[in-house]
Parts: structure tokens; sequence; C-alpha cells
């Protein structure tokens, strides 16, 4: 019998936690633009966030799995983490270095519709079409995009961040759609501890061909430690326990305040602001992503 307490405890508390993950989560391209207007580069930021964050993720996946017996891994799955690894730097990259030409919610925006290219990539896999009502929420997200982008051009949005964005939500859609086997099999904590660790090798040859400034500025540095520690180590760990205590569902439901979150604090720090037309392109791109994660929790019922 369980006990009640801890029950309570469990129902309490995993609700909050994706709520900090998320809300955390959406922070990260508001540290950013300071960061850049501190005077760091692109370059420099991901390798900062990356040396930082890889020793807490392996701290981290040692007292997730403290005491359980964890199957050896061969090359063959070594490999596979790297690889997924090399798609989260792709869209790593192309998500950093959108900020630098857009504005800070207007880039979370773009980047949260990588759902829709999950679906994509599902039905290429699978050689199928996907279902009309999917079709059509598909269709929704990416009217509502352009009615975001469109109308802000010259006032916060630029063709070249545009792309990029769009970019990061396809690599990140590729890497998402990798690792679901990968996380079953070696578990979250170890799989991202080892997909960062060969994100970290490679970003830094890498990193003085994204140009940018390299800086000693000591607000710089501790923006860099803001994005490494409570915009990618702390939200990843609170997530995966909330989702543990509090189920898949719920958790992806409230993630969908992420853009909102985001839209809401770049307006208040960095006064960042969107045109009725693009505020009506905010909500019909909420309401497609919807849609879209409603027809998958759907699907994996029946």
């Amino acid at each position: 019998m369980k006990n009640p307490s801890h029950s309570l405890g469990a129902v309490d508390w995993a609700p909050w936690m994706v709520l900090v993950a998320t809300v955390a989560l959406s922070f990260k391209g508001i540290a950013a633009k300071f960061a850049y207007g501190a005077g760091m580069g692109v370059g420099m930021l991901l390798v900062l966030r990356f040396v930082l964050s890889v020793p807490l993720f392996w701290l981290g996946e040692r007292l997730v799995n403290h005491g359980r017996p964890q199957p050896p891994l061969g090359w063959r799955e070594i490999g596979a983490c790297a690889g997924a690894g090399l798609l989260f730097l792709a869209a790593t990259v192309c998500d950093f270095s959108a900020l630098t030409f857009i504005d800070a919610g207007i880039s979370r925006v773009i980047l949260f519709t990588y759902p829709a290219f999950i679906l994509v990539f599902q039905a290429v896999e699978r050689r199928t079409w996907p279902r009309r009502s999917r079709l059509l929420a598909f269709a929704i997200t990416y009217i509502g995009l352009l009615l975001v982008v469109v109308p802000g051009q010259g006032a916060g949005v630029r063709w070249e961040g545009v792309v990029l964005a769009l970019g990061s939500a396809v690599t990140y859609a590729l890497f998402l759609n990798r690792t679901q086997a990968l996380t079953q099999r070696i578990g979250s904590a170890r799989f991202t501890a080892l997909a960062n660790t060969a994100v970290m090798v490679c970003i830094v040859p890498v990193a003085p061909f994204l140009g940018g400034g390299w800086t000693l500025d000591p607000v710089a540095w501790g923006w860099a430690v803001v994005i490494a520690v409570l915009c990618t180590v702390i939200p990843f760990f609170f997530l995966f326990e909330g989702i543990r205590r509090w189920g898949a569902e719920r958790a992806g439901l409230l993630s969908l305040l992420g853009p909102a979150i985001t839209l809401a604090l770049a307006w208040l720090l960095l006064d960042e602001t969107l045109s009725l037309a693009q505020q009506a392109g905010f909500a019909v791109v909420m309401a497609g992503i919807f849609i879209l994660q409603r027809g998958e929790r759907r699907q994996k019922k029946s």
C-alpha cells in the first residue's frame, strides 16, 4: 500500500517542477540577448554553456541512477548518442544564431513549431500520409507562423533569423525523433549526459567560425552561467522528474505555456512587442500545436 503522504507530495510538487522547467527554458533566449549585449559572441556563449553544463549532467546522471544497475554501453549506443548530439548541436547553433537577428519571443514561437516537423518525419518513416486532422493542424500552425513573421519585417524580424530559427526547429525535431528509442534503452539522464558530451567536444573547434566577440566581462560570463545551469541543467532534471511523477501528457500540456512566458518576459525585460496581427498569429500557432499534440496522444491511446 502506498504511503498517502508520499502520494500527496507527488501530486503537489510535480506540476511545480514542470512549471519551473518551462519558465527556465523560456528564459534562455532572454539571457542570451543579455549576454550578447555584454559583448559575448555566439561561439563563446555556446562553449561556456556546454563546458559548464556537461559535468553537471554527469553528476545528475550519477544521482538519478545511483543504486540502479546500468547495462554496459557498446560502441553502437555511444555512436548513436554522438550522432543525436550532433543534431542537437545544429539545433543549438541555429537557435542562438537566430537570436542575433530576431527578437527572443519570435524566435521561441518559431522554434516551438518543431512538433509539426516531427509529424512530417514520422510520416516519411512510416510511408503513410498523416490523418486529415493532423494535416489541417500542420497548415494552421504555419499560417499562424506567417502572421507572426510577415508583419514584423523591419521591426524585430529579419529573414536570416527566421530561416535560422526554422532550421533549429527542423534539426530539433530530427533530434527528438532519433532519441525516443535511445532514451528508452539507456535512460534519459544517461543519454543526455552522453549527447551533451558529444556536443561539447564538437563545439570547441567550431566556435571560432560562429562569429561574435570573446570577452572576460563578468556580466557576460554571469549570463553564460545562468544559461548553462538555470536554463539547461536544472530544467532537464525538473522536467524529467515532473514527467515521471505527473505523466508526459499533462506535462506536455503545461509546457505549451513556454512561448507565452518567453513573450511576456521579452516584453517585460527587453521591451519586445507584437502587433495585433502577430498576436493573432501566435494564438493560431499555439492552437495548431495543441491540436497536433492532442492527436498524438489519442493515437498512442488507440
